[in-house]
């Protein structure tokens, strides 16, 4: 029987983001891609999941603002998750900094229509030794998949956070935590304050700099979920 593992992609990101894990994923597991629909904050968002599952208790996998939606989710459906795994992502508010950049970016899209990420910021997603023509351009097709409704929505309804660390601390399930130690779009501080939590929380960190995990270490990925799979 298979087992079916939800996955929710992170900013301007869609089922491509898997594209290179996908292969070293056991045949056994059914993966089922949601979407972030538009116009709907957090709380909207876990509401529209929770009617999406119907009745059966599910493995989230959440990457980037993907992470935060699943571990949001599951602040507010614990009785609904099954297990939990995020990557790339350190599920609490946003710096003022990112804020108010963002604020300034939503400002020239309005002015000037969405662009996309140039070729270099798609790359600095990346750790320098993972900047493949392949994968920036990848990165880059995503985006154009997704266009400019889909980024306005993303900057507009899901840039107000909070820290999910309490409830984080109350979770029953097995939670894993993966993300790279030098990802600057990653608070390290917020993990190692975390490890602390309780016996079902695994915090796995991995070399380099790289956001874009499942693009760039796809192997060393598969082998954490297979583990988390199995608990």
């Amino acid at each position: 029987m298979s087992k079916k593992l939800y996955l929710i992609a992170g900013t301007m990101c869609n089922e491509k983001l898997w594209t290179e894990l996908r292969p070293y994923l056991d045949s056994s597991l059914e993966l089922v891609y949601l979407d972030i629909p538009r116009g709907k904050n957090f709380d909207e968002l876990a509401d529209y999941y929770n009617n999406t599952f119907g009745s059966e208790k599910v493995s989230l996998i959440g990457f980037s603002l993907g992470g935060y939606i699943a571990t949001y989710f599951s602040m507010l459906f614990p009785e609904r998750v099954e297990k939990l795994f995020v990557i790339s992502n350190s599920p609490t508010s946003l710096s003022l900094d990112e804020m108010n950049q963002r604020v300034d970016t939503l400002k020239l899209v309005e002015i000037y229509a969405y662009k996309g990420l140039s070729r270099k910021k798609a790359a600095d997603l990346l750790d320098p030794k993972k900047q493949t023509d392949r994968l920036i351009d990848l990165i880059l097709g995503m985006g154009r998949d997704l266009g400019e409704d889909e980024f306005m929505s993303q900057y507009q309804y899901t840039s107000e956070r909070v820290d999910l660390s309490p409830a984080i601390s109350q979770f029953l399930f097995h939670t894993h935590f993966y993300y790279s130690d030098d990802d600057q779009r990653v608070s390290s501080q917020w993990f190692n304050e975390l490890k602390v939590l309780g016996p079902q929380l695994s915090v796995i960190n991995t070399s380099g700099s790289g956001h874009m995990l499942p693009l760039e270490k796809p192997q060393e990925l598969e082998n954490y979920i297979n583990s988390w799979v199995k608990l």
